[in-house]
């Protein structure tokens, strides 16, 4: 993989929300997906449809809140590598990237992953609460 400088901005979204018929947690883990895309400095760097959204946001909510290290998403639907990773620099910035991209971005700002990490949650927490689901117990 080759890698990219980008001291730049980081953001974390998605389209078409998805909500299966399951409202039970925590089967509601696989029943929430969508079009998940990260842009760096607002150019898309990673589109995938299908992504279950609601298991990205607990993962990143608790990657967040336990500062552990390292953060890999590995799927329930996907486990032959991280989905997505943020793996900290020597020099104290992270890097970005996904097994299915052919690029790493580096030099990015904690910070900045973790406002966009915030951000994507809020927001899939503000639609499904619009949308009635009760996800109260996964959080």
């Amino acid at each position: 993989m080759e890698r990219i400088p980008s001291k730049f901005s980081i953001d974390i979204d998605y389209t078409d929300l998805f909500i299966g018929e399951v409202s039970s947690n925590p089967q509601l883990f696989s029943e929430v997906e969508g079009n998940l895309f990260i842009l760096i400095d607002n150019i898309p760097v990673f589109a995938e449809n299908g992504i279950l959204l609601l298991e990205l946001a607990k993962k990143l909510n608790d990657w967040i809140y336990e500062k552990q290290g390292d953060f890999e998403y590995y799927s329930m639907d996907y486990e032959e590598g991280p989905i997505l990773f943020f793996k900290k620099e020597i020099t104290g910035y992270w890097q970005f990237g996904s097994i299915w991209m052919e690029k790493v971005y580096s030099d990015i700002e904690l910070s900045k992953i973790v406002v966009a990490s915030k951000e994507f949650i809020d927001k899939l927490r503000y639609e499904l609460q619009l949308k009635k689901v009760d996800f109260s117990n996964l959080f």
